[in-house]
């Protein structure tokens, strides 16, 4: 648990006291409404609406005989044995001793077989990962994580109960697993992880800690409670696995040489500098002194894309790179429909740009997204406009550095993979319109037709639905046509 401000000798006492407490005989139901008898000693985590969301998302992944399953903090062994009835071959540790025998008990009393142990991912070294994981990496990884964070003066249960419900690593554990998975072979190269999270300050940020450690990161189940708190399932993995990743020196165009190419869906084709890259309507886009270039094949579909939506999504990945890459929040803002820019002073300078462009191949069209993003310039103020670099907020503006982070942000928002849920089109325009929102302030106020407007709606089709002082609407279908107060030309 690891954290003596919070918790002191007095609080030992009265956890033994604790033990003293009758356990209680818990009937929990599956998502099948199967019944699994559980004992649930003091200090153990009992199932909760969150075990409930949990069990709803391995209850809908392929294929799980002879799979391998870690549950991490299982608690009463709830989900652990869900899982094993479901034909994972199940491995469960947690820090608490009595949830681990607990989970032991629950195993015998409902026929099944788990390997449990004591231990796992924290502030303090409790155990190897040998010793609570074993050696044999593992195809699925869950974990219900400690959510609630630590205000003074709120009385506490005891160190054992608020480890299953208390964040209190100034870390944080989220990236106390991805320390794990990036130095251990816990998971498999296309294994998945699941971490249950609330959105609440250290939650909120799990998505970014992931990309940050070049994890794809994506929200395949949600349950928002009536005083507003929301819980979020994080589907986990490493991004596009089967596919090449390429690097050249020197190259015309990324775009242009994925488009000509037979190069499976995936697969990044990065250059140290581009000679003739362009940008939409046909400009040229000018290569900073340190910049990160690439380009991915992400789809060959058959008929026509929605051009908007993929922009969308190229926008949105584009931005939490850019935040993953530790720039502060409250200064990069995300334009309409896919720059990202960085308010530094009195104005927003555009750091990084997406262009996704098609081509038809017979009866199918084939789709590549490419990105630009300045790490650093000498002369960001050009003679007609002006750009933003990311060495201007961030400390670790650097090629090698956003190369993975942003390979991660792509996938997760593009990458078909199995037990993922696909994107789905109200979640993209959801989320870019709570972040664009957020944006406007950095922004400033748009002009359209020489007018000062005001943003009302995202459409559906991902267009952008401006107002007059006259109350009359208008439907934009390219950013280009819009100007912001706050934002230089470029």
């Amino acid at each position: 648990m690891g954290n003596e401000k919070i918790f002191g000798p007095k609080d030992a006492e009265q956890e033994i006291e604790r033990f003293e407490r009758t356990a209680k005989y818990v009937v929990w139901r599956t998502p099948q409404a199967r019944e699994i008898e559980l004992l649930i000693p003091p200090t153990v985590y009992p199932p909760r609406e969150d075990t409930d969301l949990m069990a709803q998302t391995i209850a809908k992944l392929p294929n799980p005989g002879g799979k391998r399953l870690l549950e991490i903090g299982c608690g009463s062994g709830a989900i652990s044995i869900f899982a094993s009835q479901l034909g994972f071959d199940v491995t469960a540790c947690d820090i608490n001793p009595y949830a681990v025998a607990a989970t032991r008990n629950a195993a015998a009393s409902n026929g099944v077989v788990i390997k449990a142990h004591e231990g796992g991912p924290g502030p303090n070294t409790d155990g190897t990962v040998d010793q609570w994981a074993g050696r044999e990496p593992f195809d699925v990884i869950v974990w219900n994580l400690p959510y609630l964070t630590h205000e003074e003066d709120t009385p506490l249960l005891g160190p054992l109960e608020e480890a299953a419900l208390l964040d209190t690593d100034q870390k944080g554990l989220v990236a106390r697993l991805m320390g794990h998975l990036k130095s251990n072979s816990l998971l498999k190269q296309d294994g998945v992880a699941f971490l249950l999270v609330s959105q609440n300050e250290k939650g909120g940020r799990a998505r970014t800690v992931c990309l940050a450690n070049g994890f794809a990161v994506r929200t395949v189940a949600s349950n928002t409670f009536e005083d507003g708190e929301r819980l979020e399932v994080l589907g986990v993995w490493k991004p596009y696995v089967a596919a090449e990743s390429n690097y050249v020196g020197s190259i015309d165009s990324t775009n242009t040489e994925l488009l000509k190419s037979t190069a499976g869906i995936g697969t990044m084709l990065q250059a140290g500098r581009q000679i003739s890259g362009h940008g939409r309507r046909g400009r040229s886009w000018i290569h900073e002194e340190q910049a990160f270039a690439a380009s991915w094949v992400i789809d060959e579909i058959r008929g026509i894309p929605n051009p908007n939506q993929l922009q969308l999504r190229a926008g949105l990945a584009l931005y939490e790179a850019v935040v993953a890459m530790d720039t502060p929040l409250e200064c990069v803002a995300l334009k309409w429909p896919n720059d990202v820019l960085l308010h530094i002073g009195d104005q927003a300078r555009k750091v990084g740009g997406v262009l996704v462009e098609s081509s038809s191949r017979g009866k199918k069209t084939r789709i590549v997204l490419g990105i630009g993003c300045n790490m650093s310039s000498s002369n960001p103020h050009k003679d007609n406009f002006s750009l933003a670099a990311l060495d201007e907020l961030s400390k670790h503006a650097a090629t090698e550095i956003f190369t993975p982070i942003i390979h991660a942000a792509v996938a997760s928002w593009f990458e078909e993979k199995s037990g993922i849920t696909p994107v789905k089109t109200s979640e993209v325009n959801a989320l870019f319109e709570s972040t664009f929102s957020r944006s406007l302030p950095l922004l400033g106020v748009p002009i359209y037709r020489n007018k000062k407007m005001a943003f009302e709606a995202l459409k559906m089709d991902g267009n952008i639905v401006l107002i007059d002082e006259k109350k009359r609407t208008f439907s934009i279908d390219d950013g280009e046509d819009i100007q912001w107060t706050k934002c230089t030309r470029n």
